[in-house]
């Protein structure tokens, strides 16, 4: 097994076959992208990948909501602890989103920021965003 950091299909399909190994680990690309085990076995299989769009990512955030929210705690409490998962998830939408999003106190301005970033249709592969360069150009993933 292989483990770390595997966060795209086409990463995976490369690790695959250039160490052998018969299975891949993977836990924080899930977080960010739990639509990439299908997209690891459609890449695989030699079909297209879906990307999944901005409301359906947004819809992700609020099933992880649902699920992490615990009831009688405080909602500034709620937001902290989602900021945790926004660390992984972040890291695939960009780093105004990250900046926004780790600054927000209260629910409202958390789906405020969710909202902006993610209410629209287009695909979104939720691969790691890397920071800019000093020139301002995003740096290109070595993988």
């Amino acid at each position: 097994l292989l483990n770390g950091n595997v966060f795209s299909a086409a990463q995976a399909k490369q690790l695959l076959a250039e160490t052998g190994v018969r299975g891949l680990m993977i836990g924080r690309g899930a977080i960010r992208n739990p639509w990439l085990f299908d997209q690891i076995r459609a890449q695989l299989r030699g079909e297209k990948i879906k990307l999944p769009a901005g409301r359906e990512v947004l819809a992700y955030l609020h099933e992880l909501w649902d699920n992490e929210i615990t009831p009688g705690v405080k909602e500034s409490a709620q937001v902290q602890r989602m900021k945790k998962f926004m660390n992984f998830i972040g890291e695939g939408i960009g780093e105004k989103f990250l900046h926004d999003i780790r600054r927000v106190p209260a629910p409202a301005e958390f789906w405020r920021v969710c909202e902006h970033f993610l209410g629209h249709d287009e695909p979104m592969p939720l691969e790691p965003v890397l920071p800019s360069n000093k020139d301002g150009r995003p740096q290109k993933n070595p993988l």
